[in-house]
């Protein structure tokens, strides 16, 4: 029996009725996970660019303070303030390390040297990293000398 052209599309459009449903629930995941993954990455660049960031404006506090230089201690304290307020971290505190390294005497050609470091745990690739011990590391070294 032929059937009439109307009724054979009728008859291709009830098989094919379910299938935009099926890829959807097929590409849904991998799309998710792509969206997240960039969310992620775009979370670790931002927390990499505070961290060099922190460390560059605690070597020019450093730097640019007069006499009396400012200590390891008050330079320090400007690096992690300024990661405090600036960094997208998802605990109650984010876990900041500040090292400083600068000669007793502060005079020409003494370098400053601010070290940085700062444990990345994001939204939800960072738990299944830190389930795996494998948190990434984000560090920043800024070197300054005094002219």
């Amino acid at each position: 029996m032929r059937y009439p052209k109307q009724k054979f599309s009728q008859y291709l459009n009830s098989i094919q009725r379910g299938s935009a449903a099926i890829e959807m629930a097929l590409l849904l995941p991998i799309l998710i996970l792509m969206v997240v993954g960039v969310v992620e990455f775009g979370l670790l660049m931002h927390n990499q660019s505070v961290v060099t960031s922190a460390s560059s404006v605690a070597a020019r506090a450093g730097m640019a303070q007069g006499s009396p230089k400012l200590s390891n201690t008050q330079i320090a304290k400007i690096a992690s303030d300024y990661c405090t307020g600036n960094l997208m971290a998802f605990s109650s505190a984010p876990n900041v390390s500040v090292d400083v390294l600068q000669a007793s005497e502060p005079v020409f050609q003494k370098p400053l040297q601010v070290t940085v470091q700062f444990t990345y745990q994001g939204l939800l690739v960072g738990t299944f990293l830190s389930a795996l011990q494998m948190n990434p590391q984000l560090i920043a070294t800024t070197v300054m000398y005094n002219e």
